[in-house]
């Protein structure tokens, strides 16, 4: 265990697929500080970082096996995104929500909105359909975690004011395929 072999994105996607466990033991090593950091900024113990660690290494093995799974973010990206899902549904049941990275709040679904049974790989999909423009603006804002100033120096925009603009164009687009494609009971297990 002193040494691992460090994947690619597209290389942990076939080993995954293939049930080669050393995938999983990388993104383990690859990965392990960037979670632990996230949690511990978000009032989380040392305890915590592996569990909720562990169950998104699970969700990410399982999601990848799944007939149609497309990787379109980095690893890093995708793994961060289940880790922040499951890390805020504990917070919320332990009843001492508190983000201490003001910036994620507007990534936070909103406390009523209850998404527990909801199968995210559908809007993963829908999100795969949109043009690069969206999908890059869209990956960066709440995959990234960037701002919109960030953003706008990445993509071109002449300031933050075309990002947001723009960012509600890519969701109405979204919102609108999602509709014509979807019913409500589609998005749920």
């Amino acid at each position: 265990m002193l040494g691992y072999r460090r994947f690619s994105d597209s290389q942990l996607v076939d080993e995954i697929k293939s049930g080669n466990e050393d995938a999983l033991l990388s993104m383990y090593k690859q990965y392990f500080t960037m979670v632990k950091s996230f949690i511990l900024k978000n009032n989380g113990t040392e305890d915590e970082i592996e569990d909720v660690f562990q169950d998104s290494l699970i969700a990410v093995w399982r999601n990848v096996n799944k007939k149609d799974f497309t990787l379109t973010v980095k690893m890093s990206t995708y793994l961060m995104a289940i880790v922040k899902n499951l890390w805020f549904k504990q917070l919320k049941k332990k009843t001492r929500f508190t983000v201490v990275d003001e910036s994620l709040q507007e990534k936070i679904l909103a406390d009523d909105v209850k998404t527990d049974h909801l199968d995210h790989s559908l809007i993963h999909d829908m999100v795969a359909e949109l043009d690069e423009t969206c999908k890059k603006l869209l990956g960066y804002f709440y995959f990234d975690g960037l701002e919109n100033k960030v953003i706008a120096e990445k993509m071109g925009f002449a300031n933050t004011d075309t990002v947001k603009s723009k960012k509600y164009q890519c969701f109405k687009k979204l919102e609108t395929a999602v509709k014509d494609k979807y019913s409500k009971e589609d998005f749920f297990r």
